[in-house]
């Protein structure tokens, strides 16, 4: 070989012919053929190609790791993936990888629910409010409050950083559980507190949960979110909130006082959105709506009370003054312990958010009329519009205040131009009940109706340049652009519900005024009446002593059949007893009745005197957490409002309607890697209603929202 290799020219080295060599002592001259054009050396036999593609025509979803694991555990050959991969490259049946993976499929409860999170993402409250929230958290980093906080880790009660039941039974912490907020700020640890620490996408997410609240717990009929239908949450806002997180992110909002911040806010938010639609207003002028929601407050202190109209009945409770724009749309609103006056108030609510509703620029002339209903109508109401000319006022009469002998000017009759009624413009005096002689005069609309009743209005738009058609018509929009709303919100949005409170404890001065001013009114009459008291109490300690004498012998007697049976000698004893007592009640009526109206004030004052005792204090209700809760209760009405506006073409539906037939729709949500797929499932049962949904959802996918989590959210029926 080695000579061989010296005088010939051999296309392979002498150690590749050493490999030639046992190649064909082992294998024969076969073994020497050349299987370049099949690729090399190849642990692919023919059989193990034809595994492979059996293996792939039974199961396409077959893997790769999968297929080289069976042609390890069938064949006995160990192939890398890349293999494999370019086995079924060359035979034109490449396999995608990584492998496409299925659609995650999850069923909600309430898929309909995901329209009003789809709209609260695509009109940005979500982030507009976690904006307002960050910016309050950072000023308040800034105070003093904040800066003297305290450290140190209260540890008494706790294990492993955890509540027991021995931190409840603390006295601080039970006399505390029920203190007033400004009470409870003074100890707090803002150091403690997550919503210095958390994100703004985080805040945004739980101020989704907080708004789905009305949803959750069927306008506030349970009181917990950890019911079957808060798992809804998840869907919702992307996290399945316990009750307790949302519950201490409203305290958190609660101790730092942010329920001015996100009403102002809100304001001008919502202006923007409802401007954007291009509602027009059928009146000529910028019309506001004020009136009251009086909700019933059940406690057993002794708290503010006025006349709860819905239970009628005078009780404690909270009473919010609402400011509605033209169109019915809330605008903004403020919280009062007990009755609040709306006529005192209404002009400081208006200055409060003029900055928000006139919006940047120059001030524009527009005539601003704020209508209020007849609890209003006060002289001193009346007066402090007089001394301003930017707001005019409409209000009505009660019954009882319309008297024609006030009536100065008396106008000719008219048509009512928008129903059937007579109108009369008019003037007339209003005396104030709390001045009195002093004397205002207002200009009047008289309506008679065609049906007989007779409504009066009274106002401050000139008559020269609004006519008494716009005024009735102006004010008698108020039942569908507030009282109607009211009705809604009630019905969807649980606003007659009270969130948590806390109570004050504040010294009633009016009442001890009372106890003081009856003390000495009972001083004075018992001074006058000394002879008459001194004379009936000992007629009176006669009386007594003879019917307990009376007494004793009517128990030694038997009664038999109804009948009481009585001897001879106890007979004449009740006789003489019964003249007793008949003598000194009338010598008592005789005494009363030469002092009778002394008397009668004397025992009065002691009734009214003796209904004070024990009312020398009063409880203040804490009004901040039912301000943050209400903000999150109107925007939910608002965002339903736009998607009926905007979506559902101006329908008339109402909101407790939209819940039970669209929001309430169980639906499966399909997660793709881009798509999230919320597919509702139709009701056969209500089929105009689904015929007017189909093309709002193809509106609201045409808007290209996305969630949280960066998928696209599209809707369908099914």
């Amino acid at each position: 070989m080695t000579d061989y290799f010296r005088t010939h020219k051999v296309p392979f080295s002498r150690m590749q012919f050493y490999r030639y060599k046992a190649r064909l002592g082992a294998e024969g001259i076969s073994g020497l053929n050349d299987g370049r054009s099949q690729g090399n050396y190849r642990k692919l036999t023919p059989e193990a190609e034809g595994f492979l593609r059996g293996a792939h025509m039974q199961n396409p979803a077959l893997s790769l790791t999968a297929m080289r694991q069976l042609l390890q555990e069938e064949l006995g050959i160990d192939v890398g993936l890349s293999t494999v991969s370019g086995f079924f490259k060359r035979a034109g049946e490449a396999i995608v990888w990584p492998r496409p993976s299925e659609p995650e499929r999850r069923t909600t409860q309430a898929g309909g629910f995901e329209i009003v999170a789809a709209l609260a993402l695509h009109l940005g409250w979500a982030e507009h409010t976690s904006e307002i929230i960050r910016h309050a958290v950072a000023d308040f980093q800034s105070t003093a409050a904040y800066q003297r906080q305290r450290v140190s880790k209260d540890r008494k009660g706790r294990q492993d950083g955890r509540f027991t039941s021995a931190y409840n039974l603390r006295s601080d912490v039970r006399k505390q559980r029920f203190a007033s907020v400004e009470e409870k700020r003074e100890r707090k640890n803002y150091s403690r507190m997550a919503l210095f620490r958390v994100s703004p996408a985080i805040i945004g997410r739980k101020c989704l949960g907080i708004l789905a609240l009305p949803l959750t717990t069927l306008n506030g009929g349970i009181r917990s979110a950890n019911s079957a239908l808060g798992n809804t949450l998840e869907h919702f806002c992307g996290f399945n909130y316990q009750h307790h997180t949302l519950d201490k992110f409203l305290r958190d909002l609660k101790y730092l006082g942010l329920a001015e911040h996100l009403l102002r806010a809100q304001v001008g938010y919502w202006q923007k959105i409802w401007r954007e639609l291009g509602e027009k207003s059928e009146l000529p002028f910028l019309c506001y709506y004020v009136d009251g929601n009086t909700k019933a407050l059940w406690s057993q202190k002794r708290v503010k009370k006025n006349k709860v109209t819905m239970l009628g009945r005078v009780m404690g409770c909270l009473e919010q003054v609402f400011v509605h724009d033209a169109f019915g749309h809330p605008v903004y609103l403020e919280t009062y312990a007990g009755r609040g006056e709306m006529g005192a108030y209404v002009l400081k609510l208006m200055e409060k958010i003029e900055d928000s509703l006139e919006g940047p620029g120059p001030t524009l002339t527009v005539t601003r009329v704020i209508v209020m209903d007849a609890g209003s109508n006060g002289v001193a109401t009346l007066r402090a519009f007089a001394e301003q000319e930017q707001y005019h006022y409409i209000t009505a009469l009660d019954d009882n205040q319309w008297n024609p002998n006030k009536v100065r000017v008396l106008g000719r009759a008219k048509r009512y131009e928008y129903d059937k009624a007579t109108l009369r413009d008019c003037q007339i005096e209003l005396e104030d009940s709390r001045e009195k002689g002093y004397l205002i005069v207002v200009r009047a609309v008289r309506i008679d109706w065609d049906y007989g009743k007779t409504t009066v209005l009274i106002t401050s738009l000139p008559q020269e340049t609004v006519g008494p058609s716009l005024v009735v018509k102006a004010y008698f929009s108020r039942w569908p652009h507030e009282e109607q709303q009211f009705r809604a919100m009630k019905s969807f949005a649980c606003l007659h519900r009270v969130a948590g409170y806390g109570k004050k404890k504040l010294p009633d001065e009016k009442a001890r005024e009372k106890q003081k001013k009856f003390k000495e009114q009972i001083k004075k009459l018992k001074q006058k009446l000394a002879a008459p008291l001194e004379a009936i109490a000992g007629l009176e300690e006669q009386l007594v002593r003879a019917l307990d004498k009376q007494r004793q012998i009517h128990s030694r007697c038997a009664i038999v059949k109804g009948r009481r049976i009585v001897n001879k000698a106890n007979q004449v004893k009740l006789e003489s007893l019964a003249r007793e007592i008949a003598q000194c009640r009338k010598q008592i009526r005789s005494v009363e009745t030469e002092c009778s109206q002394d008397l009668k004030r004397l025992r009065k004052s002691e009734k009214q005197w003796l209904g004070l005792q024990g009312k020398d204090f009063l409880y203040k209700i804490d009004v901040e957490l039912d301000q943050i809760m209400t903000f999150f209760r109107i925007s939910l009405v608002n965002l339903c409002c736009w998607f009926l506006l905007e979506c559902m073409g101006k329908t008339s539906m109402s909101l407790s309607k939209l819940l039970h037939t669209i929001l309430m729709l169980p639906a499966e949500v399909e997660l793709t890697k881009e798509v999230r797929r919320v597919k509702l499932q139709r009701n056969l049962k209500d089929k105009g209603t689904m015929a007017k949904l189909e093309p709002a959802l193809q509106k609201l996918n045409a808007l290209g929202i996305k969630h949280p989590d960066r998928r696209r959210i599209e809707f369908s029926l099914l």
